[in-house]
């Protein structure tokens, strides 16, 4: 059997998260949908949306298909340990099934399809699921329909995840696993009584730091002097974190090194967030956050919800993020964030405007920043930040915030 992760026609709601990125890698629960299943000692492939195709199959292998039998996944399936397994037993009876959610496939599975990965599309795949014989199941697996819905299953599956890639790791104390290189400070507090802490490779854990599980920490990560970092929070690899963070992802590359609260937020790769810079993850009345999102407000049932930052952007000293915002990929921030930020724009509302950062600036930043973590600028990275650009220009267009073009 081979597994296809598939993208669909609704991908676009999952902004900025996936702007950079296919929906499988978003870092979530512990882990992300592709390593997954892919621990899982299966071969996968995967449909997404061409702009991303040469940037992902840097990290992510796409397989050529070998097989008929074949298991289709939502590439926006929360990434869990139990919701495989429940997967896998129902493929044991056999036959042909598919699970959907509203207007979207979840899972199927064929066991003799004849399939060929280049003819179907984001937006075509979904009809093509659906036009095949199967039986119906009923759909309880959780998708992220939206960049919130990260934050709102993040802790649901993160300890069980944890456990069950812990495996791969040395034991250092009760409930603390860690790879090889890895520096600890005597200092360090280790408080696994709620759940398993994970610190992989190369990993550096100043003096004096708090960390509380369930908690995972990346390789070459470096976690500041009297840094706090609490339960259900995601450090990817190469990352410096300082201050307070809790039940927050920090994506690859991005540095939050020093004082400042970061809570129940998502932060993509190669963001930086100036000293000081904190976000609100609750509101003074205790109610449910409202999320703005493409010109309509969305209720979250959510208590405890921060802030959605895009890959590539920045925060100035001091700056203050309220409950539920969204600011998009290469944005520069500073003052006060009281409404979303688009793709692509300095947001200085504070200070009285709101202006276009423009495609030049964001390729020779991220120039600047690549090699200041040894990493060669290419095409590729380029012409990423260029799509990205096209592709949010409706989000400076729409945008009610008198910006300036």
């Amino acid at each position: 059997m081979q597994i296809i992760l598939f993208e669909d026609h609704l991908i676009a709601e999952l902004r900025p998260v996936i702007l950079s990125r296919p929906a499988f890698a978003i870092n979530m629960c512990g882990t992300n949908l592709y390593n997954l299943v892919r621990n899982k000692g299966k071969e996968i492939s995967y449909i997404i949306r061409d702009y991303l195709k040469e940037i992902t199959s840097r990290e992510f292998p796409n397989q050529i298909l070998k097989d008929k039998s074949l298991l289709f996944l939502n590439a926006s399936l929360v990434p869990s340990v139990s919701i495989l397994n429940e997967i896998f037993d129902k493929i044991k009876r056999g036959d042909a099934f598919l699970a959907q959610s509203d207007f979207r496939v979840v899972v199927a599975f064929f066991p003799n399809l004849k399939f060929n990965l280049t003819t179907q599309n984001e937006r075509s795949i979904t009809n093509f699921l659906r036009s095949q014989e199967y039986r119906l199941l009923e759909n309880h697996f959780p998708l992220i329909n939206y960049s919130f819905d990260i934050i709102r299953y993040n802790p649901c599956y993160f300890e069980e995840n944890l456990r069950y890639m812990k495996r791969n790791y040395r034991q250092v104390s009760p409930g603390v696993f860690v790879g090889k290189d890895v520096h600890i400070h005597p200092t360090v507090c280790l408080d696994s009584k709620e759940g398993t802490i994970i610190i992989e490779n190369k990993a550096t854990i100043g003096p004096l730091v708090y960390l509380k599980g369930p908690l995972y920490i990346g390789d070459n990560s470096k976690i500041i002097e009297r840094t706090s970092i609490k339960e259900y929070s995601y450090i990817s690899h190469t990352c410096k974190v300082g201050g307070e963070v809790e039940s927050s992802i920090i994506e690859s590359y991005s540095n939050k090194q020093h004082h400042g609260f970061l809570g129940h937020s998502y932060v993509g790769s190669w963001v930086n967030l100036g000293a000081g810079t904190s976000t609100s993850d609750l509101k003074n009345t205790y109610g449910d956050i409202t999320v703005e999102y493409q010109g309509k407000k969305i209720p979250t049932g959510m208590q405890f919800l921060g802030c959605i930052i895009g890959d590539h952007s920045k925060t100035a000293i001091n700056t203050s993020i309220f409950t539920g915002k969204i600011i998009g990929v290469s944005s520069y921030i500073y003052g006060f964030v009281t409404a979303n930020v688009p793709s692509f724009s300095n947001y200085a509302k504070t200070f009285g405007q709101i202006t276009e950062y423009y495609l030049d600036s964001a390729i020779r930043t991220q120039k600047r920043m690549f090699s200041r973590r040894g990493i060669k600028q290419e095409h590729l990275h380029i012409k990423l930040l260029e799509d990205i650009y096209e592709t949010t220009r409706d989000e400076r267009l729409m945008s009610t915030k008198e910006l300036s073009l």
